[in-house]
């Protein structure tokens, strides 16, 4: 984990990933009076172009050794532009007079299947391109010598209900509530970054 100057405020960054994509959202404070520091979006595909941000889906018809290779590309450059924004958006929360110690992504599920069984269905396909940039951001955010959580969505809110003790209802108020301070962009991918990044602040010493 960072260490932190007492005098400097603890702040957590939340990640909503897409593919090829993810929105940030650095917080500090209680969930009740949430301080929004920094949102940004990180770009996470290959920024020349040359590996196919949805690796899965341009993999199938492949042959596998191709196919495992193609994916395996566009990982690594995942978690190359991962580390490279999660490590600019930390040295920018200094700059705003916080620390960030931790990093939450929220996931979705993560069935166990083989290459050739993703390769061969559409919505297996897709859902490992989600994963894949959700890993992305965890092994980013590692590299960087931060706490890295991931967050399942579906249990988003009960874990955010049982570290707050906060009813889920106002739990969306509350951050609805932060458009009119923050502005837009605030949408689903900000409020659940904001949440997660909330989550794991509750959880830090």
């Amino acid at each position: 984990m960072v260490s932190a100057d007492s005098s400097w405020p603890a702040a957590a960054l939340g990640c909503r990933a897409h593919t090829g994509w993810a929105a940030l959202v650095v917080a500090a404070g209680r969930i009740e009076r949430l301080q929004v520091v920094l949102r940004g979006r990180a770009e996470l595909a290959d920024p020349a172009g040359r590996v196919r941000r949805n690796a899965y889906q341009a993999a199938r018809g492949l042959e596998p050794a191709e196919a495992a290779a193609r994916v395996a590309a566009a990982e690594e450059i995942a978690v190359e532009q991962a580390t490279a924004a999660i490590r600019r958006t930390v040295r920018e929360g200094r700059n705003e007079g916080v620390v960030v110690g931790s990093c939450s992504v929220v996931v979705g599920a993560s069935p166990r299947a083989p290459l050739e069984s993703i390769l061969a269905s559409h919505a297996l396909a897709h859902a490992a391109e989600g994963r894949l940039y959700q890993r992305a951001l965890l092994k980013g955010a590692e590299a960087c010598g931060l706490d890295a959580i991931a967050i399942p969505k579906q249990s988003i809110w009960e874990r955010g209900e049982t570290a707050f003790g906060i009813a889920e209802d106002d739990l969306r108020r509350l951050l609805d509530e932060l458009r009119r301070d923050v502005g837009p962009p605030w949408a689903e991918d900000q409020k659940l970054a904001a949440l997660a990044a909330s989550v794991a602040l509750a959880g830090a010493p």
